[in-house]
């Protein structure tokens, strides 16, 4: 019988000296998806040799196994659309409810009284669309009365709805009413922002990850907002030339070397040090995030000194992304997502798997490590 944790594709590794298949024995078999077996996935990846831009190096990560993802909606695209819509608590009767049942047992002037009055960390999403929504940790969504990003990976089902999400604000020095709902600011957050929101859960933390930000960029913001930063000219100058350079020699690197693999992530050092890594279960979601992605990692870059250390190897890069010993937690949303964290001795992981048609085993959608400072 196979596990949750070996569909998706973990090694048979000891979590508190028990081992990770004994913690997943309640999930069901099923067929995997497409004739796949989701177990593949991890033991399908393949880290490249790196690619250096001043204290920023990433190592592509490839993989041959071929899953349909195309059904699955990003935030960026549902916003742009119309077809997702975020807002305000208060603003919910307004701009974003729309009745699915009118014989519904409860009114909705009852129902509804959870969700008045606006709330700096919970915001309320429709998915309006016939598709499902990936969400992950750290993007960023304008308006309202302050900036926020989103809180923790997850998927919503499509024709949801008004659910309530948990975010982090990022424009610590307004509260005052923007746009009447949010829209996307093609920013996600960098990743020492996204781990004090992932797994910290601290909006004070999230403040001063922003702030640091500000102070080391110089870059000036009345509402010390983190879109601000971002698109400040000469951060966004900045960020491009690097970007721009690693996105080049990427191309090149996986021209010479996929040989049937696509790329569906990276892992990420700077000033030497393994820090980060952000892997999909397929090459199509990987591009839609990689632009925004990359922008992220050489924020972080920036923001921190130039300490000559030895450069990690695509084999540390390698052992790095599989190891994942540690204390783990699963959330699980009927018929939506299984979010799977594992608090290792320095690192955090956070695995997404989308549920609804998979009975319960689920699509590997993301998979994030983290150092632990």
């Amino acid at each position: 019988m196979k596990t949750a944790w070996k569909y998706l594709g973990a090694l048979a590794l000891l979590v508190l000296g028990v081992p990770l298949s004994a913690q997943f024995n309640r999930s069901r078999p099923v067929r995997p998806p497409d004739g796949n077996d989701i177990g593949q996935f991890r033991d399908s990846w393949r880290v490249l040799e790196p690619i250096t831009r001043r204290n920023l190096t990433v190592f592509p990560v490839v993989s041959n196994l071929k899953v349909d993802t195309s059904e699955y909606l990003t935030l960026d695209d549902g916003l742009a659309s119309g077809s997702v819509k975020i807002g305000e608590r208060g603003q919910l009767e307004n701009a974003l409810y729309r009745p699915r049942n009118p014989r519904d047992s409860q009114p909705w002037e009852e129902r509804r009284q959870g969700y008045d009055g606006a709330s700096v960390n919970e915001l309320v999403l429709v998915n309006n669309s016939s598709r499902p929504l990936i969400l992950l940790a750290g993007e960023v969504v304008s308006g309202g009365k302050q900036n926020r990003i989103i809180g923790a990976d997850m998927v919503v089902p499509p024709k949801s709805e008004p659910l309530p999400l948990t975010v982090f604000c990022v424009e610590h020095g307004r509260w005052t009413s923007g746009s009447a709902g949010f829209g996307s600011a093609r920013i996600v957050a960098q990743p020492s922002v996204r781990k004090e929101a992932q797994v910290n859960k601290s909006q004070g933390g999230v403040w001063g990850s922003v702030a640091q930000t500000v102070e080391v960029t110089g870059a000036p913001s009345p509402t010390s907002s983190y879109a601000d930063v971002v698109n400040n000219p000469k951060v966004k100058r900045d960020l491009d030339e690097v970007a721009s350079s690693i996105q080049t020699e990427y191309e090149r690197e996986l021209r010479d070397q996929l040989r049937d693999r696509g790329a569906v992530g990276v892992v990420v050092a700077i000033d030497g040090e393994l820090v980060w890594s952000d892997v999909f279960s397929t090459p199509d979601l990987f591009r839609k995030y990689w632009p925004k992605l990359l922008r992220s990692y050489v924020m972080e870059a920036e923001g921190r000194g130039y300490n000559s250390k030895r450069m990690p190897s695509s084999k540390d890069a390698q052992a790095f992304l599989f190891e994942d010993r540690g204390r783990e937690t699963v959330q699980e949303e009927p018929n939506a997502y299984r979010r799977t964290q594992i608090s290792g001795p320095d690192y955090e992981i956070v695995a997404l798997e989308a549920l609804g048609k998979f009975e319960g085993n689920g699509l590997l959608i993301h998979f994030n490590k983290m150092s632990r400072d």
